[in-house]
């Protein structure tokens, strides 16, 4: 099986190679791309036996011909009904797997925010964002995350100026037009946020493909001192054959503070994969997710929160409920280095069983080297409360809306989190109605 397996990754090597040969040769990102693509020969594909990705199909993933997209044509009158109200004119458009500042909108963004694609980042902001990418390629231990800085076609960089609030939410809007291809896709999006600045992200999927896709990407944050950032990652619109896995990186300087939600039901196959490092004294970070699936889709989580100096904090919670055949991981590790006392980190893993046939794992981790720290995991899997059942039904509720109440009663605390009033509405709506969606 073993040998199997390593068939498997090396024709999916092969497939690699074929994309990147395909890329635009004398770009200004080719020698980042050569440097990451021998990182990942390096490397080299996960396995079974890789820790971060045991719960994960890999041999379904590598056994699938998955081909670049070609070019599609879509108006900005196409993607109107996409834009959530908050975010009119403040819109990064994505099109399988690309930036396309033709189609994006940000005349609601103050003027001085400077939006542009990676290769022109290079250029100008050459020495600062050069130097980030240098040294995040050299501590990424993901090898997915690797593989999108050496085949990503053309990323979106944002700069936010130091004391600049953004009202707007910006929505980054990723279009997955599949046509009958089986499409490999690789957006990127790299944001650095100024000292005392504050920007809420909301990253949505919206896919008519025919066959299913990979997408892998990168969401990658730098926060300078006393900056906010708010990302919410919507993956509710996943193809039942589609594989997304998001990489989120995100470095805390003094004071920041990174919130993220990310709500999802899931997919062939949808993983979220962060890796935050509280780097300077007094950084929050805060991780919220809900998982509601059903059918056979899968969805799983990897964390790894690295506190590295002191007063910072961490909080984690992720819920997951699950029906029919689902299947759900949470795997989340706090490091608290030496350096870091009077650190506080909790982490926290809910899971829903509906079905006897759903299937829950999950592995919180502490490493602990400062003595002077509060810190605590915990995980549970249950089934939904009999008694609270029997009381609901006894007060009129028919058996199907009296579980889905309590289902949402579970999934709301996360929920509530989402900043956009419209977006929170229909997430609330749909976890209202989810044993009896469609």
């Amino acid at each position: 099986m073993m040998a199997e397996l390593g068939l498997e990754q090396k024709i999916f090597t092969t497939l690699l190679e074929k994309h990147l040969a395909a890329m635009h040769q004398g770009d200004a990102l080719q020698k980042a791309r050569q440097k990451a693509w021998s990182q990942f020969l390096e490397l080299g594909l996960p396995t079974k036996k890789t820790e971060a990705y045991r719960y994960i199909k890999l041999r379904h993933l590598f056994s699938q011909n998955y081909e670049l997209p070609e070019e599609v044509g879509i108006s900005s009158e196409q993607i109107a009904s996409l834009i959530y109200p908050e975010c009119q004119q403040s819109v990064l458009v994505f099109v399988n797997g690309q930036y396309c500042p033709e189609l994006s909108q940000t005349q609601a963004l103050p003027s001085q925010v400077v939006i542009s694609t990676l290769q022109e980042a290079t250029k100008t902001f050459g020495t600062f964002f050069n130097n980030h990418w240098t040294k995040s390629l050299k501590e990424e231990d993901d090898t997915f995350a690797i593989i999108n800085s050496a085949l990503h076609r053309q990323g979106a960089f944002v700069y936010v100026p130091p004391k600049t609030v953004i009202e707007a939410p910006i929505q980054v809007l990723n279009l997955v037009n599949g046509q009958d291809q089986l499409l490999m896709l690789m957006p990127r999006i790299n944001l650095f946020v100024g000292a005392q600045s504050d920007v809420k992200v909301i990253s949505a999927l919206k896919q008519s493909a025919t066959n299913g896709y990979f997408i892998n990407q990168v969401s990658d944050f730098v926060l300078e001192e006393d900056a906010h950032v708010h990302y919410t990652q919507i993956l509710n619109d996943e193809h039942p054959q589609g594989w997304h896995f998001e990489a989120v990186r995100a470095h805390l300087k003094r004071q920041s503070t990174f919130k993220t939600v990310c709500i999802t039901d899931g997919g062939m196959t949808v993983r979220t994969d962060y890796r935050i490092s509280l780097a300077g004294e007094n950084a929050e970070a805060l991780l919220n997710g809900v998982c509601m699936l059903g059918g056979k889709c899968e969805a799983h989580t990897h964390i790894f929160i690295d506190h590295q100096a002191p007063n910072c904090r961490s909080y984690q919670l992720f819920k997951n409920v699950l029906n029919d055949f689902s299947r759900s991981s949470f795997e989340g590790k706090i490091m608290v280095r030496q350096a870091a006392q009077k650190t506080e980190a909790f982490q926290l893993n809910n899971n829903l069983l509906l079905s006897d046939h759903a299937h829950a794992d999950s592995k919180p981790n502490l490493e602990i080297f400062a003595d002077d720290v509060k810190a605590s995991h915990g995980a549970t899997v249950g089934q939904l409360d009999p008694e609270q059942l029997f009381y609901m039904k006894t007060r009129g509720f028919p058996e199907s809306e009296a579980k889905n109440l309590l289902i949402y009663g579970f999934a709301e605390q996360v929920i509530e989190m989402i900043p956009l009033e419209s977006l929170r509405e229909l997430i609330s709506e749909k976890a209202q109605r989810y044993l009896t969606k469609g």
